[in-house]
């Protein structure tokens, strides 16, 4: 599940605004930080982002709603609630949520339109685009037979099981929890007596009700309370998973976010990457075209190298082992007048003729063929002289004058070969 950056508006819009960021299942990734939203959008860079405004703002309920979906359900909710609410409903913005299997009931957001159009205009002047839009009241969420409830400043938000959650003003917490009792709050029939409480609160605001835990432990079956040491935010942010909030971009203020401000946003960290992109994969097929070539260079000279030492070979395939092979023959089987001594005995023989040179050498039918380069013909005859007092047969098959010199070619017999 992809990160938050939650963001908690004040209770004015000229309140500073803190924020926070926390992975998929809730844990804290970064220090609470405040102030203004500019600096807000500032580290929301990358981050998809869930804006939180005041439990006061916002009225979550619930209705029995046909089995409808889409426009047709929007359309039919303003009229299911009419009887709810004292604003003209067409002044109303109303967000639609899951239907509740125990009661049947849908749960059921409303704001007044002209809040949410101001909200998301000053979000968008400062450069945030929220990706979901929370009341701080739907993150408060029931679990199985036990009230929780949510501390803060003079505000009480409670939510009973199977019940929308419920936001009232608390100078006592008798006096609240006595209001919600009297109004059956928790449910037709069901007393408090009954149900078990946890009520989360920070510690500075615990501090001024602390005195009426006794109350709370005799109002309801089991009363527990947990400190938040750093604050509500912390919390709250970690109970998006969880309480699978009411998002109240629904309707006209879905977000869009193929918008041209996103795609100016981008357009120059797209130009970059596709840049790099272009560059990385023009260098990658430089190299693999120079290594092509490499390859053929090399293909060429293996079959050149291959066809002077094996003479009458068909073609050139495994040359190495063939040629390891054969090179392992002329050392094993070639004895005294193998390939290695007839080349010791032509680097003695040359002393009879210093100023020889060997032009080249192949090997083919057991003879191995030397063209050499002399002053004279009587050199290349020494030569041949010296090397049949080693014992070798040898013949000189050709010979020709040259350039400032005699060129010819001596023929050895290779035993073994």
């Amino acid at each position: 599940m992809a990160d938050w950056f939650v963001v908690r508006l004040g209770k004015q819009s000229d309140d500073p605004v803190t924020w926070i960021a926390v992975d998929g299942e809730g844990r804290l990734l970064t220090p609470e930080g405040n102030g203004p939203l500019s600096q807000a959008a500032a580290q929301a860079m990358g981050r998809r982002v869930a804006v939180l405004v005041p439990a006061g703002d916002v009225l979550l309920t619930d209705a029995a709603l046909p089995a409808k979906t889409g426009a047709k359900l929007a359309q039919v909710v303003p009229y299911a609630l009419e009887e709810q609410v004292a604003d003209d409903i067409d002044s109303l913005h109303f967000a639609v949520g899951r239907r509740t299997g125990a009661t049947g009931r849908t749960a059921i957001a409303v704001v007044g339109r002209s809040a949410m159009q101001a909200t998301l205009a000053a979000l968008g002047e400062a450069g945030l685009a929220p990706a979901a839009l929370y009341s701080e009241a739907s993150l408060v969420a029931p679990n199985p037979g036990q009230v929780v409830a949510w501390l803060e400043g003079d505000v009480l938000v409670v939510c009973a099981p199977d019940r929308p959650p419920l936001v009232t003003p608390v100078t006592t917490l008798a006096d609240a929890f006595g209001f919600l009792a009297s109004t059956q709050a928790y449910g037709e029939g069901i007393e408090p007596a009954t149900l078990s409480l946890l009520l989360h609160a920070p510690a500075h605001d615990w501090q001024q009700h602390a005195g009426e835990l006794g109350f709370l432990q005799g109002h309801f079956a089991t009363a527990k309370v947990q400190i938040l040491p750093q604050g509500s935010l912390p919390w709250l942010a970690s109970q998006i998973g969880p309480a699978a909030p009411l998002d109240l971009l629904q309707g006209e203020f879905v977000p869009r976010t193929t918008s041209g401000s996103d795609l100016r946003r981008w357009r120059l960290p797209a130009a970059l990457a596709a840049a790099i992109l272009l560059l990385f994969t023009g260098s990658k097929m430089f190299e693999i075209r120079r290594l092509n070539d490499a390859e053929r260079k090399l293909d060429v000279e293996i079959e050149q190298t291959f066809r002077a030492a094996m003479p009458g070979a068909l073609d050139s395939k495994d040359a190495r082992q063939r040629m390891e092979k054969r090179y392992q023959s002329l050392q094993e089987n070639g004895g005294q007048q193998g390939l290695l001594p007839a080349l010791s005995a032509f680097a003695t023989a040359r002393a009879a003729a210093p100023d020889a040179t060997l032009q080249g050498l192949s090997l083919r039918e057991g003879a191995l063929d030397l063209r050499v380069r002399a002053t004279d013909a009587q050199s290349l005859d020494r030569i041949n002289q010296e090397l049949r007092a080693r014992g070798f047969a040898t013949e000189i098959t050709s010979g020709t004058a040259a350039d400032a010199g005699y060129e010819g070619r001596i023929q050895i017999k290779l035993v073994g070969v």
